[in-house]
């Protein structure tokens, strides 16, 4: 079962990337915008932490800056859902 929000501690060790740069990322892409709890804790949904995906996918396998990565979400390229797609079979295969 699919939760409804995740911490920013659960992201960071799904991404294998640090907390600190989460929150670099989010200062940095408008389209991220986790939830805040009242104690004003990160709350990630599904759709941030995919988010989150094409950001380090960006940054890291195609070694865009964070500007060219910033200009490609504007233009909301079809090779990222067909990444995603794919991801996704393999889980379903490895299962």
């Amino acid at each position: 079962m699919k939760r409804i929000y995740y911490s920013i501690g659960e992201v960071s060790e799904l991404l294998g990337e640090k907390q600190s740069t989460l929150r670099y990322w989010e200062s940095e892409f408008s389209e991220l915008s986790p939830r805040r709890s009242s104690g004003g804790r990160r709350l990630y949904t599904e759709s941030d932490v995919k988010l989150l995906k094409r950001i380090q996918y960006y940054l890291h396998k195609v070694k865009y800056s964070i500007e060219g990565a910033r200009r490609h979400f504007k233009q909301r390229e079809p090779e990222i859902d067909i990444i995603d797609n794919l991801e996704r079979i393999k889980r379903i295969l490895e299962e």
